[in-house]
């Protein structure tokens, strides 16, 4: 299902290690947005702290398959070692800004607090209208402390609560502010796999909240695969 021989660069993350843009990642996309269309009475609303829209559970058959494309391509770039367990779902990104909760208004990470781990994240774009956004990637400008105070708000207090403590208004982050430094965008394309580490703080560039859409055919379908890996002993 993956192509063994697609488009591959690596784009410098500031203080993590690089993403990784793999173009032509599938050699037949169009399967899977088939695969949600046909199963899209199987989505779930998935819980508003942990992914603002709709999801499918991937069989761990299918997730299985992304092991490869990490060792050939990600592996390396990434400091790991071997995949020790993952998942993957399918995606539809469809809340209002309205509807976020607070841990959707600032950039996320992807903690293991296992020093000898670590975790990489893996996007597929599945929509051919790049209008509905890529992904950012966002650098702390305040201390580790001060991070852990927003992250554990963002999940602990109530919306306009955590507005008043931290002067943030509620939508998906998308430029630089007094928590964060925008580092960069990568934008979206059709069968388009990004994959980073976890811990780089990300969120998905949604610049018009109003293209969203429920119909997989029509809405910001994504392929996500969070994997947890062994970190490498020694330097390559």
């Amino acid at each position: 299902m993956f192509n063994p021989h697609p488009q591959v660069q690596y784009l410098p993350l500031g203080g993590h290690a690089a993403c990784v843009v793999i173009d032509d990642a599938l050699l037949a996309p169009e399967r899977l947005p088939a695969f949600a269309q046909a199963y899209r009475e199987d989505f779930q609303a998935a819980p508003p702290a942990v992914f603002p829209g709709l999801q499918l559970r991937m069989p761990e058959e299918f997730t299985a398959l992304l092991h490869d494309v990490f060792r050939d391509h990600a592996r390396r770039a990434l400091g790991a070692r071997r995949v020790l367990r993952s998942a993957s779902r399918l995606s539809l990104l469809t809340s209002p800004i309205a509807a976020l909760a607070p841990t959707h208004w600032i950039p996320r990470r992807e903690r293991t607090f296992a020093p000898e781990q670590c975790i990489a994240v893996a996007e597929l774009f599945l929509f051919h209208d790049t209008a509905l956004g890529g992904t950012h990637f966002f650098a702390p400008r305040v201390s580790a402390q001060a991070l852990e105070q927003l992250e554990h708000d963002a999940d602990a207090l109530s919306p306009d609560a955590f507005s008043q403590r931290h002067a943030i208004a509620a939508g998906f982050p998308h430029a630089s502010s007094a928590y964060f430094a925008h580092v960069r965008t990568v934008p979206a394309r059709w069968n388009r796999l990004l994959i980073h580490d976890g811990a780089a703080f990300h969120a998905p560039a949604i610049a018009d909240p109003s293209r969203l859409a429920t119909d997989p055919r029509q809405g910001r379908l994504t392929l996500q695969a969070v994997l947890v890996c062994s970190r490498n002993r020694v330097a390559w």
